[in-house]
């Protein structure tokens, strides 16, 4: 089967001026090729994998030719990734990760999230009772405690075949070769200029000056060669976690944190650690899924959604259909409410997990649902009533919250074993709080703006959290990364589905509509991964649908139904791979609206 066949197959394959000019580019130029392969859901015999970036997926088939398994596949991709994709995520961030053991059965969960500095105070982002806008967002004071690089060398350390020096080194031969600029870096870089340019080693390490000495973000082809962040990585393969949390690597993220007015601190580093938990489960018409527990409410919102979803629509869900489309937005709309009153950090609050996620609650929450009208918001919060604690406005907010500009990026694999690994990483904002560590190349994350800075009160992503995600000492934020594991439906030990998304408060939706577009359409995994996407998140109290989302008619028959429909660009970058519960044959797929690749072994 040749490359337009599969092309035909699997749906539109998307095109750029950076496949074109990489094509001059040897080895990249060999991998672009594969991955419009891969996009087109070619089989794999072997492994396969799902990341957004080439050089990413490139590392982790490496580690799968080189007899690594899934989670040595994962954690080189996240290395590189933090090498050519800072406006994602980063040595600077953190994440969450699901792996799952194929011979024992078991999933692990690895909470390797970002917390709150030991300095912070609830009310550090305010002034005069008010938010400071984008305290939380850009520079030193948004910065929470990394935790990337404990997340991924104890994952490695854990779950892995291969040694830490062979798994960085191809992020290590990354930083010293340099990063090629693509028309998404170009794209991040513009709209985080001004940030950017208010950090010396940031500008220095990623912008360029323009003709009039001004920093500018540099042309698509330029390359930038990054020899700090080579050592920093060189000693972490050496020296492990401790040459980043400690030494000269920690002295010069917290002098540079402290030096910009912020509040992280070396015993900050020092002291952080990672933490585990149990998969958060649900099942959707016959299929076991395991997916990310608090601090994650993204995980909470797919379970609600899918059960809510399989209950109101027991014979399954026709495509694109009015009716059941109306109803997924109710229930989201819910999952969403249910996220602003009950959830945060379960070490500093009391999360009723197993009420939120029992079919009895869900039942109730779709019970609520008229299926003439759309249920406005307000009516299911009231803002006087508050969220435990907080005071919401009656306004949907006046933040126009742009999903192209949430910042994160997943990583799917599973090996020829059936091993498999789920991750998501961030640094929250473009380049995170666009602060770079002088001398380290380390891009620091601005995390806490996904704490609520005031209850009530929306975040970057138009997000309205209530008191349960207020900002404490050593706290987690929430977060929406919901890393997800879809098992056989005759066999609920195998990975039949490994995927996530970014997209901020889109993540949950992204990753519900590719597992129903999987199980209830029976979609080629590229098409599931293809198709235009619907979103809704309690407030602002309105629907997104990307612009070939719906059809026209689809469209006025949600509004006739009292929704308030708004086009926005295309969003999310979904990663998935997919395991043939008959064949056994592997298909990945990397989200076309992106630069990503999907590779495998033959």
């Amino acid at each position: 089967m040749d490359c337009s066949d599969n092309a035909r197959r699997a749906g539109p394959v998307k095109e750029t001026s950076f496949r074109g000019a990489v094509v001059k580019r040897g080895l990249l130029a060999a991998v672009l090729v594969a991955a419009s392969v891969a996009q087109a859901a070619r089989p794999y015999r072997g492994g396969a994998v799902a990341t957004a970036y080439p050089q990413a997926s490139a590392a982790a088939l490496e580690m799968l030719e080189k007899g690594g398994n899934a989670t040595d596949a994962a954690v080189a991709a996240a290395f590189v990734a933090a090498v050519v994709g800072p406006y994602h995520s980063g040595l600077g961030g953190g994440g969450f990760a699901l792996v799952h053991d194929a011979r024992s059965g078991d999933t692990k969960v690895l909470d390797f999230r970002e917390v709150a500095p030991k300095a912070a105070t609830r009310d550090m982002y305010l002034k005069d009772g008010k938010v400071v806008p984008g305290l939380s967002t850009d520079g030193a004071l948004s910065v929470a405690v990394p935790g990337a690089v404990a997340g991924y060398l104890e994952l490695l350390k854990a779950h892995g075949k291969l040694k830490p020096a062979v798994v960085l080194a191809p992020a290590i031969a990354a930083a010293r070769k340099g990063l090629w600029v693509t028309p998404r870096y170009r794209t991040m870089a513009e709209g985080r200029l001004a940030c950017l340019s208010r950090d010396a080693e940031a500008s220095r390490v990623f912008l360029v000056k323009d003709a009039q000495g001004q920093w500018a973000a540099p042309p698509v082809g330029h390359v930038l060669r990054q020899p700090d962040l080579a050592r920093t990585l060189a000693s972490i393969a050496k020296g492990g976690a401790k040459a980043f949390y400690a030494g000269p690597v920690a002295k010069a993220i917290a002098t540079s944190v402290q030096a910009g007015g912020g509040i992280l601190t070396q015993e900050d580093l020092a002291t952080y650690k990672t933490r585990g938990a149990t998969p958060l489960e649900g099942r959707y018409r016959g299929h076991r899924i395991l997916t990310m527990p608090p601090p994650s409410a993204g995980g909470v919102a797919v379970i609600q959604v899918l059960t809510a979803m399989e209950q109101l629509r027991p014979q399954g869900v026709p495509f694109r259909d009015a009716e059941a489309l109306h109803l997924y937005v109710e229930a989201v709309r819910r999952a969403y409410v249910d996220r602003a009153k009950h959830l945060g950090d379960p070490a500093f609050v009391d999360v009723p997990l197993a009420r939120l996620v029992s079919p009895g609650h869900v039942a109730d929450l779709a019970g609520a649902i008229d299926p003439k009208k759309a249920t406005p918001s307000a009516s299911l919060l009231a803002p006087k009533e508050g969220v435990r604690g907080s005071t919401l406005t009656d306004e949907p907010t006046t933040l126009t919250p742009e999903p192209e500009k949430k910042n994160t990026t997943h990583i799917s694999v599973i090996d020829k074993d059936g091993n498999a690994v789920a991750m998501t990483t961030t640094v929250n904002y473009g380049f995170g709080s666009c602060v770079v560590a002088k001398g380290t190349g380390v891009l620091l994350n601005d995390e806490m703006d996904d704490f609520a800075a005031q209850p009530g009160v929306p975040n970057a992503y138009g997000l309205v959290t209530g008191e349960p995600n207020a900002i404490a000492p050593g706290k987690v934020p929430l977060s929406s990364m919901s890393p997800t594991l879809v098992f056989a439906k005759d066999d609920s030990r195998r990975v039949m589905l490994a995927v996530g998304s970014p997209g901020g408060s889109t993540i949950p939706t992204t990753v519900i509509q590719v597992i129903s577009n999987v199980v209830d359409h029976g979609m080629d995994v590229a098409r599931a991964v293809n198709e235009g996407r619907v979103h809704h998140q309690y407030l602002p109290d309105e629907v997104w649908v990307d612009k070939w989302g719906l059809e026209p008619a689809t469209l006025s028959a949600l509004e006739a139904k009292g929704h308030k429909v708004r086009r926005v660009e295309q969003w999310g970058d979904a990663e998935a791979v997919y395991s043939d519960p008959e064949t056994g044959l592997r298909f990945s797929a990397s989200d076309p609206r992106n630069e990503g690749a999907a590779l495998g072994q033959d």
